[in-house]
């Protein structure tokens, strides 16, 4: 199991960038420990780990899955963050994201079309090789 990056924070803090901390949560795999008047309180970990820590399992089936499809979702936008990234540092002329994706659409599509033309040859070739054969017979 990854070991996940714990943080402290007050409940000012906790109060004010909620937001921030619940997606810190669960999309960073982090824990963090909320103080009050320097005391730790409560913490905030990711639905994952709460799972491990219950026993037995007290989640509802329904929001697990929400938690987990929304951490796929997180971890997916992460990926292609990092790919846009690596793109934008091989094409620094590029400057907006939305030009970079048809970019990439293009190039995929070219990559879909050069499959098919092959696939569509092979199927060609499989046939009349069979076709020849069976007339021989």
């Amino acid at each position: 199991m990854k070991v996940p990056n714990v943080r402290t924070v007050s409940a000012t803090e906790a109060k004010n960038k909620f937001g921030e901390i619940i997606k810190r949560a669960y999309a960073g795999d982090e824990h963090l420990i909320v103080e009050k008047s320097g005391i730790p309180v409560v913490a905030i970990i990711p639905m994952a780990d709460y799972r491990q820590l219950v026993s037995p399992p007290v989640a509802v089936p329904e929001p697990a899955q929400k938690v987990d499809a929304e951490r796929k979702r997180a971890e997916a936008a992460r990926r292609l963050k990092e790919v846009m990234d690596r793109v934008h540092a091989q094409m620094p002329g590029v400057e907006d994201e939305e030009e970079a994706e048809r970019f990439i659409q293009s190039v995929v599509d070219e990559v879909r079309a050069e499959r098919a033309k092959k696939m569509l040859a092979e199927s060609r070739t499989r046939y009349s090789t069979r076709r020849r054969t069976r007339k021989k017979r």
